[in-house]
């Protein structure tokens, strides 16, 4: 691995080849709940948000519709966070120029009756989407925005729906974030397995017939990549779990049961990656689950956790230390193993980046280097005027998206290897089955 080829990949601005990746999708900024206005009353209208290195302001309208606004005044610079809201439009405190939701300037209270200078300015602006308790935005060229994906966890009115309060923000890059980690198997058997336990020795090393003791096998998918694994239960001997994940391109994560978890992993800059999580619960018999139940009731614990993590101070990973694995109240399972090791890749110096080049990849890596592969091709894509995977341009091809990770527990030997060795088709088709409700309502910002 070269570090000039990684560092040119895990750059998310403007005009940057990754970033000009990204801009191409829809993208998550910010939690719904977290801005005020409209019929959510609260302070906190205007907010600023950062979103691949662009330093921006989000705001509702009287109608609560979500308006995305690069932060400083095209007049001299002055931050619109300080803004007030009026009506449709904000307006900046300094010398009140008044823009609407589409960057246009409608007032220049000091330039003279007739004057049409405002004529001339068109401020930084972006299209916004709301659903399932997030707003997103798209920050590409506008002549190429594609149609919202239609993903289920955002779109079903046949259940529970727990948002995360996006308080999460890694001090990693990306790609060390999600991309290196979501398609490796094996930090979940030692990271999340061995070091709370005595090892499981070879429990994922090769078997007596000379096969993996336990398979697993890496896949492109249309929307990404995908990781089959299919792993003996250590509690019950001769039974097996199927274990699928997701990498929905450009951020995101599926790794749950009956794809219910949906996560964004979003660059707020070149070295930090701030997530957000939606998980979606079933009804059973018209009603909130036990499952359901307990992630609302985790979303108001005191403890730490995924939608809680702006609680701990900043320096917590060195502040448990080496106490991390033997029981330290600040660790709270697998989001605290995985952010030890990925923060720890480089010094604080480097914005914890690795040294790639002092890296040696090899066996448990395979799921990485497709990632990395997959990205750049979509690198190549884009520079030449080509859409990257899993843009929707069609109506007609924007129903329900339905991602197969699972969790299949319970399975003989025979049934397990039955859905290890379907393709994608067979997955997508078999989960088609499973019933699905939706009222398809959502929230339009300004398009």
């Amino acid at each position: 691995m070269r570090n000039d080829e990684e560092l040119e990949m895990i750059q998310v601005g403007p005009g940057t080849p990754s970033g000009d990746v990204f801009r191409r999708y829809w993208l998550p900024v910010e939690v719904s709940q977290n801005v005020g206005g409209g019929s959510n009353r609260g302070v906190n209208n205007p907010v600023r948000v950062t979103v691949l290195g662009e330093h921006l302001i989000l705001f509702r309208d009287s109608r609560g519709e979500p308006h995305l606004m690069g932060e400083h005044c095209s007049h001299r610079g002055t931050s619109l966070s300080y803004g007030r809201v009026e009506d449709d439009c904000i307006r900046c405190l300094y010398h009140g120029w008044l823009y609407d939701g589409d960057g246009n300037v409608v007032e220049m209270p000091g330039e003279p009756p007739g004057s049409r200078f405002n004529e001339k300015v068109t401020h930084l602006s972006y299209p916004c989407f709301e659903v399932g308790g997030l707003i997103f935005a798209y920050m590409g060229p506008p002549e190429l925005k594609p149609l919202f994906p239609r993903y289920h966890q955002l779109f079903s009115d046949a259940g529970v729906r727990v948002t995360g309060n996006g308080g999460y923000v890694e001090r990693c890059n990306v790609f060390q974030a999600l991309h290196d980690n979501n398609m490796d198997p094996w930090h979940g058997e030692i990271a999340h397995g061995w070091f709370r336990d005595p090892p499981k020795v070879g429990s994922m090393y090769w078997g007596a017939d000379g096969q993996l003791a336990t398979p697993v096998k890496f896949e492109r998918t249309q929307w990404g990549t995908r990781m089959k694994v299919l792993k003996e239960m250590s509690r019950h001997p001769g039974h097996f779990m199927y274990h699928e994940t997701h990498t929905v391109w450009p951020t995101q994560r599926c790794n749950q049961d009956n794809a219910g978890s949906i996560k964004w992993a979003m660059p707020v800059d070149d070295y930090n990656t701030r997530w957000f999580t939606v998980d979606f619960y079933p009804f059973e018999d018209g009603k909130i689950s036990k499952e359901g139940q307990a992630a609302i009731d985790a979303m108001n614990s005191p403890l730490p956790s995924i939608g809680r993590a702006r609680d701990l101070p900043p320096d917590w990973a060195q502040q448990v230390g080496s106490y991390w694995n033997y029981g330290h109240p600040w660790r709270q399972g697998n989001i605290w193993e995985d952010e030890v090791a990925q923060q720890t890749q480089g010094p604080a110096e480097r914005n914890y980046l690795p040294d790639w080049e002092q890296w040696h990849l090899g066996t448990t890596d395979e799921g990485l280097i497709l990632n990395r592969r997959v990205w750049r091709e979509q690198m190549v894509r884009v520079k030449e005027g080509q859409d990257p995977i899993g843009i929707i341009r069609a109506p007609e091809d924007n129903g329900i998206i339905r991602i197969t990770s699972d969790n299949i527990a319970g399975l003989s030997r025979e049934e397990g290897m039955r859905l290890f060795n379907m393709n994608q088709e067979e997955r997508s088709a078999m989960v088609a089955g499973r019933p699905f409700h939706t009222s398809g309502r959502a929230r339009l910002g300004h398009e």
